[in-house]
Order: structure tokens, then C-alpha cells, then sequence
């Protein structure tokens, strides 16, 4: 079936730097399905490459022939890493394989690209070959022979239509050992009115911004941490003054790099159309307005950090005003209760609380959440007492939660009974 594939206004590219191999095009062509597009071997593949003293390897390839007289369309690339030379289970399908049947014998690196020119970092690969071979430190082999394609197709909405895949060239590598672990989830950092008031979105959480928290028991990717993050809590409203801020109940949201350009607003380009309620990406373009509640009452913010979209939404669950939560620690044998501070501003109805903890170097801490004064009513979360775990839904009654030595925001919502914990 032909499908009807409307070209972009502009093309970005992922990666920067590289040179596109696709223009800006404003006609409306008839999208087929390439036969073939050519993955050219580079000259470096003649030899034996070292990934642990090598920073980049570079890649150029074709673009396939999506419109019969090849118009230029902007098109998604995936680099495609094999030691096995097969390509049918990736790394990301055997690990959400819950039977535990499937075996990857392919990794995808991330991110993607619109461009036919890539480099790619060295350690990239060498991570890819630890995902799929599973080596252990006296196991890595002296050289190992990886084979590398490019997986091509054109993005609609979350659809991949018509994808192809180039012909494969084989590198000789030498591989090194590394410790993998997960990426740690993206997060995104609330700032404004609502949140003490300050703007100043430096790198002082708990002072000019507070995180947002992990989701309980949500997958985020392990290469690259993307997944949803969200806030609940009691939101007062106010209105918008000729700038599209609102003075005493505005925020945005900044991720982790602080950088006001790729920030979450209210709405793009025109402040003064700024719409209570809404969420948008400024993605370095014109400044927006403050996010703003429709009414007072109750909302959950959830933000997908894979695709940076965001919505706020009533929260209709019932809630119970504790007035403050308390934080308990093994630090004095839980003797005592340490108050948490309120994620809003003073004098506004809140249900999410943090704590800056310093856990001593060598030591390993426990704690749970309280209300003040009595253990009749306390949270915790794991599978025993200790367990370090960094986000979750607690219990009641629950295990006494652990953290090791270093410097950590620890965020916990009585409305929900979610805890998130981020490392400083």
C-alpha cells in the first residue's frame, strides 16, 4: 500500500556537526519502498582497531530511494552492531523478554540519526559487544569481528514506515572490559512560584529547583535512562499578566542541564496565547509562558523524557492532609524525627516532601517516612530491611530503605506513596 508522507519545514539532525544528506521539500511525494541503500566500507576497516584507545569511528552510507524521482524526505537511521553477524533478536527485545527465552545477538546505539554521516564513540561499540557476548574481565577476547548495518525508515506519529536495511560490513575489533550498568533514568527538575519561587535553575536541588519523581515500577531504557517521570500534588491557579507569567502560582520544568532553552512551558512563540494547563517543549525556540493550573485542586504532571512531551492531568484519588512527614533514620537508632520539606511554596495544601540526606563515606544508611510524633502511621519499601532502592511505591509498615555513602535528594509523595531518591 502507498502511503502520503508530507516533507518538514526543517530538518534537524540528532548528531550534529555531520553533513545531511536531505533537503527541505514542500511537495507531497508518494512514498515507495526502497530496494536497496549502501553502507560504504571504511578504510579503517582494513585494519585491526583498538575500541579502548580509539574516540571516534566514522560511517556514511546512501540514502534510499523513498519517492520514485528521489526527492529528498527526512529519514530515521539506526546504527545496527552484531558480533554474531545475525541480526533477529536485539538486546532491548531478549531484555523484555519475561520468559527469558530470547537471546540478543544485536545491539542498536543510540541515539538515531537523520543524516547519512555518523560517528560513532568507540566505547559505544565496545559496550554493544559486552550486551551481546556477556564476557566476563579474564574472558575478553583478544579480537572479535563485529558486523554493522544501517536500519533506515520514515517516522509517522510512532509508526516506522517502510524500512530497509543496508548491507552489512565487518570491523576487527579489540575489545576491553567495563562494568556495565544501567543508565540512570533522565530526570527533570521543577522551578517557579509553586516551588519556593525561585527561577534561578542552578545546580542546587533542594534550593532553586526540586526533581520530579521516577515512576514505580516503570521500565526506563537501560542505555539511555528515557522513560516517564511525574509530580503530584495540590496546584493553586492564578492568571497570566501581559508577559504570559503569573506571579504567584507559575513554573516550568528544566532538565538536567539547566539550559532555559530546551525548557517545558506553558505554550511556544506567542506568550499571550498561554493556556492554563498545558505543557509544551520549547526546543530552543522562542521563550513561553508559565505553566499554570486550570483550577486549584489536585493534578499529576507526566513527562516523557524519550519524546519530551508532558500533560497535566486532575488527580481524582482520595487524599488524606497529613500536614507534614517526618524522616527517620538509622543515624540515631530512628530515635528521632527529622521534618521534610514541602515541595510548595509556603502556605499552600502539600503532599510532596524532600530531605537532603550525606550519608558518611564507608557507611550505609537506613530510613523510613512517618508522621510526626507516632509510628502508627510510616512507610517503607523493599524486599528486606537495608535493600538500596532508589524509587519505588511504599508500604505501610514497610522495610527500612538503604542508601550507601554520598549526597542524595530524597523525594517522597504521601498521596501516591511514591519515594525517589537522586544522587547530588
Amino acid at each position: 500500500m502507498k502511503n502520503k508522507y508530507m516533507m518538514g519545514a526543517l530538518l534537524i539532525g540528532i548528531i550534529s556537526l555531520f553533513a545531511s544528506c536531505s533537503d527541505d521539500n514542500d511537495s507531497n511525494p508518494t512514498l515507495i519502498q526502497p530496494t536497496e541503500f549502501k553502507l560504504n566500507t571504511p578504510e579503517y576497516a582494513n585494519g585491526l582497531i583498538e575500541l579502548e584507545k580509539s574516540k571516534e569511528l566514522n560511517l556514511t552510507w546512501s540514502q534510499p530511494k523513498y519517492t520514485a524521482d528521489n526527492a529528498p524526505l527526512q529519514v530515521t537511521y539506526e546504527i545496527q552492531v552484531s558480533p554474531k553477524n545475525s541480526f533477529n533478536v536485539s538486546t532491548d527485545e531478549a531484555a523484555a523478554d519475561e520468559s527469558g527465552e530470547k537471546v540478543a545477538d544485536y545491539d542498536i546505539l543510540s541515539p538515531t540519526t537523520t543524516y547519512c554521516d555518523v560517528n560513532i564513540a568507540a566505547e559505544d561499540i565496545n559496550k554493544s559487544l559486552l550486551r551481546v557476548l556477556k564476557f566476563k574481565e579474564d574472558e575478553v577476547p583478544e579480537t572479535q569481528s563485529v558486523s554493522v548495518r544501517v536500519n533506515a525508515y520514515i517516522v509517522e506519529d510512532t509508526k516506522r514506515l517502510n524500512p530497509i536495511v543496508s548491507n552489512t560490513i565487518t570491523l576487527n575489533v579489540k575489545p576491553y572490559y567495563v562494568d556495565l550498568k544501567d543508565a540512570d533514568p533522565v530526570m527533570w527538575y521543577l522551578v517557579g512560584n509553586m516551588f519556593g519561587g525561585k527561577w534561578a535553575g542552578k545546580k542546587l536541588v533542594g534550593e532553586d529547583n526540586l526533581p520530579m519523581f521516577l515512576k514505580p515500577n516503570f521500565r526506563y531504557d537501560k542505555k539511555t535512562g528515557v522513560g516517564e517521570i511525574e509530580y503530584t500534588n495540590y496546584f493553586i491557579t492564578g492568571d497570566y499578566n501581559d508577559k504570559a507569567e503569573c506571579t504567584d502560582a507559575g513554573f516550568k520544568i528544566l532538565r538536567s542541564d539547566y539550559e532555559w532553552s530546551y525548557s517545558m512551558n506553558a505554550i511556544l512563540n506567542n506568550p499571550m496565547s498561554a493556556k492554563k494547563g498545558t505543557i509544551e517543549y520549547r526546543d530552543n525556540k522562542a521563550d513561553g509562558g508559565h505553566i499554570v493550573a486550570p483550577a486549584a485542586g489536585y493534578y499529576t504532571i507526566t513527562l516523557n523524557t524519550a519524546d519530551n512531551t508532558a500533560t497535566m492531568e486532575q488527580y481524582t484519588g482520595t487524599v488524606k492532609n497529613y500536614g507534614t512527614i517526618q524522616i527517620a533514620t538509622s543515624l540515631d537508632d530512628f530515635a528521632s524525627d527529622t521534618p521534610m520539606l514541602p515541595y510548595n511554596t509556603e502556605g499552600v495544601e502539600n503532599h510532596a516532601w524532600y530531605y537532603v540526606m550525606e550519608v558518611p563515606a564507608g557507611q550505609t544508611v537506613s530510613f523510613k517516612f512517618k508522621i510526626a510524633g507516632s509510628w502508627d502511621t510510616n512507610w517503607g519499601f523493599g524486599a528486606e530491611d537495608g535493600a538500596v532502592n532508589m524509587y519505588g511505591k511504599c508500604e505501610a509498615n514497610g522495610h527500612n530503605i538503604g542508601l550507601t555513602e554520598g549526597k542524595y535528594c530524597i523525594s517522597f509523595n504521601d498521596i501516591t506513596g511514591s519515594f525517589s531518591i537522586v544522587k547530588l
